[in-house]
Protein backbone atom coordinates (compact mmCIF):
# COMPACT_ATOMS: atom_id res chain seq x y z
CA UNK A 1 0.00 0.00 0.00
CA UNK A 2 2.92 2.37 0.60
CA UNK A 3 3.46 2.53 -3.17
CA UNK A 4 -0.15 3.38 -4.08
CA UNK A 5 -1.43 6.80 -5.01
CA UNK A 6 -4.12 7.60 -2.43
CA UNK A 7 -7.70 8.64 -3.17
CA UNK A 8 -9.13 11.99 -2.05
CA UNK A 9 -11.46 12.04 0.93
CA UNK A 10 -14.90 12.88 -0.46
CA UNK A 11 -16.69 13.59 2.84
CA UNK A 12 -15.80 13.95 6.51
CA UNK A 13 -17.66 10.96 7.95
CA UNK A 14 -17.46 9.26 11.35
CA UNK A 15 -15.13 6.72 9.68
CA UNK A 16 -12.78 9.50 8.52
CA UNK A 17 -12.78 10.96 12.04
CA UNK A 18 -11.96 7.50 13.42
CA UNK A 19 -9.05 7.15 10.97
CA UNK A 20 -7.84 10.64 11.97
CA UNK A 21 -7.81 9.60 15.62
CA UNK A 22 -6.02 6.36 14.73
CA UNK A 23 -3.37 8.38 12.85
CA UNK A 24 -2.76 10.61 15.87
CA UNK A 25 -2.67 7.75 18.36
CA UNK A 26 -0.32 5.65 16.21
CA UNK A 27 1.97 8.62 15.50
CA UNK A 28 2.21 9.43 19.21
CA UNK A 29 2.65 5.78 20.26
CA UNK A 30 5.70 5.55 17.98
CA UNK A 31 7.08 9.05 18.75
CA UNK A 32 6.60 10.16 15.15
CA UNK A 33 6.47 13.71 13.86
CA UNK A 34 3.98 12.73 11.18
CA UNK A 35 2.06 9.76 9.86
CA UNK A 36 0.13 9.27 6.62
CA UNK A 37 -3.01 7.17 6.16
CA UNK A 38 -1.35 4.57 3.89
CA UNK A 39 1.13 3.84 6.68
CA UNK A 40 -1.74 2.44 8.75
CA UNK A 41 -3.54 0.72 5.88
CA UNK A 42 -5.82 3.38 4.35
CA UNK A 43 -5.31 4.60 0.77
CA UNK A 44 -6.72 8.03 1.60
CA UNK A 45 -5.24 11.49 1.13
CA UNK A 46 -4.84 12.41 4.78
CA UNK A 47 -2.10 12.60 7.37
CA UNK A 48 -1.35 13.82 10.87
CA UNK A 49 1.61 15.84 12.12
CA UNK A 50 2.65 17.26 15.48
CA UNK A 51 5.41 19.69 14.64
CA UNK A 52 5.54 23.48 14.53
CA UNK A 53 7.36 25.76 12.11
CA UNK A 54 9.58 26.93 14.97
CA UNK A 55 12.99 25.55 15.86
CA UNK A 56 14.88 25.53 19.13
CA UNK A 57 18.39 26.87 19.72
CA UNK A 58 19.88 23.59 18.45
CA UNK A 59 17.85 23.77 15.19
CA UNK A 60 15.49 20.95 16.21
CA UNK A 61 11.74 21.12 15.67
CA UNK A 62 9.40 22.34 18.37
CA UNK A 63 6.39 20.19 19.16
CA UNK A 64 2.88 21.33 18.32
CA UNK A 65 -0.54 19.89 19.07
CA UNK A 66 -1.42 17.11 16.60
CA UNK A 67 -3.24 18.19 13.46
CA UNK A 68 -4.88 16.16 10.72
CA UNK A 69 -4.75 17.38 7.13
CA UNK A 70 -7.21 16.09 4.54
CA UNK A 71 -6.69 16.29 0.76
CA UNK A 72 -3.49 18.33 1.16
CA UNK A 73 -1.89 20.14 -1.75
CA UNK A 74 1.48 21.84 -1.80
CA UNK A 75 0.81 24.88 -3.97
CA UNK A 76 4.32 26.32 -4.07
CA UNK A 77 7.84 25.00 -3.58
CA UNK A 78 10.71 27.45 -3.10
CA UNK A 79 13.68 27.30 -5.44
CA UNK A 80 15.98 27.26 -2.41
CA UNK A 81 16.78 23.75 -1.23
CA UNK A 82 17.93 22.45 2.11
CA UNK A 83 19.49 19.15 3.20
CA UNK A 84 18.23 17.57 6.42
CA UNK A 85 18.23 14.07 7.83
CA UNK A 86 14.96 12.16 7.44
CA UNK A 87 13.63 8.90 8.76
CA UNK A 88 10.28 7.17 8.46
CA UNK A 89 8.17 5.05 10.79
CA UNK A 90 7.65 2.67 7.84
CA UNK A 91 11.41 2.17 7.44
CA UNK A 92 12.60 1.79 11.04
CA UNK A 93 16.18 2.64 11.88
CA UNK A 94 17.09 4.19 8.53
CA UNK A 95 18.00 7.89 8.41
CA UNK A 96 19.65 9.76 5.55
CA UNK A 97 20.09 13.32 4.33
CA UNK A 98 17.40 14.34 1.84
CA UNK A 99 17.34 17.47 -0.34
CA UNK A 100 13.97 19.22 -0.38
CA UNK A 101 12.66 22.71 -1.09
CA UNK A 102 13.22 24.92 1.94
CA UNK A 103 9.84 26.65 1.86
CA UNK A 104 6.32 25.66 0.81
CA UNK A 105 2.79 27.02 0.61
CA UNK A 106 0.18 24.47 1.56
CA UNK A 107 -3.61 23.96 1.41
CA UNK A 108 -5.79 21.30 3.02
CA UNK A 109 -9.00 20.64 4.87
CA UNK A 110 -9.07 20.28 8.63
CA UNK A 111 -10.92 17.47 10.40
CA UNK A 112 -14.15 19.52 10.28
CA UNK A 113 -13.86 19.95 6.50
CA UNK A 114 -12.82 23.61 6.72
CA UNK A 115 -10.27 24.69 4.10
CA UNK A 116 -7.15 26.51 5.20
CA UNK A 117 -3.97 27.84 3.65
CA UNK A 118 -0.51 28.09 5.20
CA UNK A 119 2.19 30.13 3.47
CA UNK A 120 5.94 30.33 3.80
CA UNK A 121 6.29 27.16 5.87
CA UNK A 122 9.92 26.30 6.40
CA UNK A 123 12.19 24.25 8.60
CA UNK A 124 10.91 20.96 9.95
CA UNK A 125 7.17 21.57 9.47
CA UNK A 126 7.74 22.14 5.75
CA UNK A 127 9.88 19.03 5.54
CA UNK A 128 7.38 16.92 7.47
CA UNK A 129 4.48 18.04 5.25
CA UNK A 130 6.51 17.31 2.11
CA UNK A 131 7.43 13.87 3.47
CA UNK A 132 3.81 13.02 4.33
CA UNK A 133 2.47 14.36 1.01
CA UNK A 134 4.99 12.08 -0.71
CA UNK A 135 3.42 9.12 1.12
CA UNK A 136 0.05 10.03 -0.39
CA UNK A 137 1.59 9.65 -3.85
CA UNK A 138 3.35 6.36 -3.10
CA UNK A 139 6.77 7.99 -2.70
CA UNK A 140 9.14 7.13 0.18
CA UNK A 141 12.02 9.30 1.35
CA UNK A 142 14.46 6.65 0.12
CA UNK A 143 13.21 7.36 -3.41
CA UNK A 144 14.70 10.84 -3.07
CA UNK A 145 18.19 9.55 -2.27
CA UNK A 146 21.01 9.46 -4.82
CA UNK A 147 21.37 5.98 -6.32
CA UNK A 148 24.69 5.37 -4.52
CA UNK A 149 22.98 5.88 -1.15
CA UNK A 150 20.03 3.70 -2.15
CA UNK A 151 22.47 0.94 -3.07
CA UNK A 152 24.21 1.34 0.31
CA UNK A 153 20.91 0.50 2.04
CA UNK A 154 19.72 -2.29 -0.30
CA UNK A 155 20.36 -5.10 2.18
CA UNK A 156 18.67 -3.24 5.07
CA UNK A 157 15.65 -2.41 2.92
CA UNK A 158 15.26 -6.01 1.77
CA UNK A 159 15.25 -7.19 5.40
CA UNK A 160 12.63 -4.58 6.37
CA UNK A 161 10.51 -5.41 3.34
CA UNK A 162 10.65 -9.15 4.03
CA UNK A 163 9.70 -8.57 7.67
CA UNK A 164 6.50 -6.73 6.74
CA UNK A 165 5.33 -8.84 3.78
Amino acid sequence: MLREKCKPVKEITPEIRRIAEELIQTMQAHNGLGLAAPQIGYALRMFAIQISDEIDEENYPMDAPPQVFINPIITRFSKEKVVLSEGCLSIPGLHEDVIRPQCIDFEALDIDGNPFIQKELKYWRSRCIQHECDHLDGVLFIDRLPSILKKKHDAELKIIEAKFK
